[in-house]
């Protein structure tokens, strides 16, 4: 009986023992290779995650980026369609400035050679477009480029599909309006142009370029560099006359200057009158006048002239034998008569 429950124990024993062993082998592959049964990720930290929100995909005007071509700082930011519109309903010019609102709402000023940018710069369309002048220049056939020459203002304005022995076709600029161009008709409404565009690669209203200058910078004053040189002055006293606040006329300054001041300073002021005894040796001449008596600023200059002519001066030197008389301050010209003679000698210098 002893035995028998002996043996009871004993079996009961391995069969715990087992179970143990059995327990713990799965306990640690567990925790060694986790429940995915992949062995790399056994061990890590459980990563909480953070559900993420579905994105609306954005999409972007193909081709947004201003375009840098040759240009300045100071350039206007303008599409394409805009410069273009501009440029045709102005009539077209070739040398004379048109006006147009750029992006920024500023009035701008341009020339054709703002434009012709649009026609013979590759990689402005669009990354990797073709020039317009790579198929429409003057070398190709008329059945391969429509007769179309872009690469010059002059075969811009003759157009295209010219007749045999003629040197102008289809007017491309709709006479000067450009709704009704074909040139309007191709780029911007049958999109045909430029030539294998990808879709949706060229806006609407075509690349936005940098081109012209606002009116501001176009009408600004050009601002005088200080010279360090003084302004020469007559070495006899006395002021400005009323002459410099009178009109002058150069037509008639032109013959009382021929009367009166020619002997001394030459035909047209042009100088090398001798003048012994001082010295410089010669007379000053008018034209070119002293740099230092010259200004923008018309009132300024009259006023440096006036003070030698109302005044006179004496040159320096031992004996001059010619000096200038004191036209004004003796009478010996009108103030009206001053002025006339002003305004010759500015002209003379212009």
């Amino acid at each position: 009986m002893i035995i028998r429950h002996f043996k009871f124990w004993v079996i009961l024993l391995g069969f715990v023992l087992a179970v143990l062993v059995i327990g713990s082998g799965v306990i640690l592959y567990i925790g060694s290779c986790s429940y995915r049964n992949n062995c790399m990720e056994g061990g890590r930290a459980v990563l909480a995650h953070t559900p993420i929100p579905t994105l609306i995909p954005v999409t972007l005007q193909p081709n947004a980026t201003v375009v840098s071509v040759p240009s300045s700082s100071e350039n206007c930011t303008v599409t394409a369609e805009t410069l273009l519109s501009a440029w045709v309903m102005a009539g077209s010019p070739e040398n004379q400035p048109f006006q147009f609102t750029d992006a920024d709402n500023i009035v701008c000023e341009a020339a054709f050679t703002d434009v012709q940018p649009l026609f013979d710069q590759s990689n402005l369309w669009y990354p990797g477009a073709l020039a317009c002048t790579s198929c429409h220049n003057a070398n190709l056939s008329a059945a391969n480029s429509a007769g179309l020459d872009l690469s010059s203002y002059a075969g811009v304005i003759a157009g295209s599909h010219p007749t045999d022995g003629e040197t102008s076709g289809q007017d491309i600029l709709g006479g000067g309006n450009w709704l009704q161009s074909k040139l309007y008709q191709a780029l911007f409404v049958d999109r045909q142009m430029p030539f294998n565009a990808p879709a949706n690669a060229v806006p609407i209203v075509g690349p936005i370029i940098l081109a012209g200058l606002p009116l501001s910078v176009v009408n600004a004053a050009p601002t005088e560099t200080p010279s360090e040189e003084e302004v020469a002055r007559p070495n006899t006293p006395g002021g400005a006359g009323d002459a410099i606040n009178l009109t002058g006329d150069t037509i008639t300054g032109e013959k009382i200057f021929v009367d009166n001041c020619l002997m001394c300073h030459g035909p047209k002021g042009t100088g090398n009158v001798l003048n012994p005894g001082s010295d410089d040796g010669t007379v000053p001449p008018l034209n070119p006048i002293d740099s230092t008596l010259v200004s923008s600023d018309y009132q300024t200059y009259a006023y440096n002239l006036d003070l030698f002519i109302q005044n006179g001066s004496r040159p320096p030197g031992v004996n001059p034998a010619r000096w200038m008389p004191p036209w004004g301050a003796e009478n010996g010209l009108t103030q009206q008569q001053l002025a006339d003679v002003i305004a010759y000698i500015i002209s003379l210098n212009q």
